[in-house]
This record gives C-alpha cells, sequence and structure tokens, in this order.
C-alpha cells in the first residue's frame, strides 16, 4: 500500500471545530478572564440590601466547619429575578481537613425587581428547621 500525503494542513471546516469551544472554558466569561464579580456579598451584609443590574453577576461568599457537618443552603430562588449560576467550596487559609472553608455562590441578575437571597446554615440530616445561622440579603435588580 501506498503513502497518502495530506500536506499537513487543516480542513477549513475543522477551524469552527477548534475555535468555537474557546469562549465555553470556564463557568463564565468574566470569571475566565479573572475578573471579579461587581458585587461580593459576605456574612457581613446579613440583613443589607445590594442593588445589581440586570445580567450582571455577583457573588454570596460565606464561611463554614466542614467537620461539622454544618453547611450553607440557599432556599429556593424567585427565578424572575436571579438564578443561581455556580457554587464552589474552597479550603480554607489552614489547608486543615475539617476545618473551615469557604462556600462562593455566583448568582446572575435577569428582569428589573425586588427578592430575596435566603441561605441557611444547617446539617443536611437535622433539617433547615434546625438552623444554626440564616442569611438573608435583599437584592434589588435595576
Amino acid at each position: 500500500m501506498g503513502e497518502r500525503k495530506t500536506g499537513g494542513r487543516i480542513h477549513p471546516g475543522l477551524y469552527f471545530l477548534i475555535i468555537l469551544p474557546i469562549p465555553f472554558w470556564g463557568q463564565s466569561g468574566v470569571r475566565a478572564m479573572g475578573v471579579e464579580p461587581a458585587v461580593i456579598l459576605t456574612k457581613q451584609d446579613n440583613g443589607k440590601e445590594a442593588r445589581v443590574r440586570g445580567g450582571q453577576s455577583f457573588q454570596v461568599r460565606l464561611e463554614g466547619m466542614g467537620g461539622t457537618g454544618y453547611w450553607w443552603y440557599v432556599q429556593p430562588l424567585d427565578g424572575r429575578h436571579v438564578d443561581l449560576i455556580s457554587e464552589k467550596t474552597e479550603a480554607g487559609k489552614e489547608g486543615r481537613v475539617g476545618g473551615p472553608s469557604l462556600g462562593i455562590w455566583t448568582f446572575r441578575a435577569k428582569d428589573p425587581g425586588t427578592t430575596e437571597i435566603k441561605m441557611d446554615y444547617y446539617r443536611a440530616w437535622e433539617g433547615v428547621e434546625r438552623a444554626a445561622e440564616r442569611f438573608r440579603v435583599k437584592i434589588i435588580v435595576e
């Protein structure tokens, strides 16, 4: 059998398949570029309000103790005004197993209006009724 030479060229249609996925790497275009969301809410914002623009992403960052069984849970959202787009956990500064961890929830604002982000810190097997802490923040989407 003879060798088939391709000349080292890529078929023009394959460029589309190679280039198309690039914008979708990472969890969002803004985060993939290393840009922080415009609004970051922490425990100190409990009971307060925050203003965000429609289409803008914002984060809630809350610390928890992994080894205790407690964790922060987002209560059902008003899908007209906000969506939860990602959730991740980072190990605490000490890096100890079972030590403090940081929960990071990224939301995207949608249609204008007012809603509330409700999060409760509890053990899953005990239920929300036995929550040790509660986090509430009023979100005004402009």
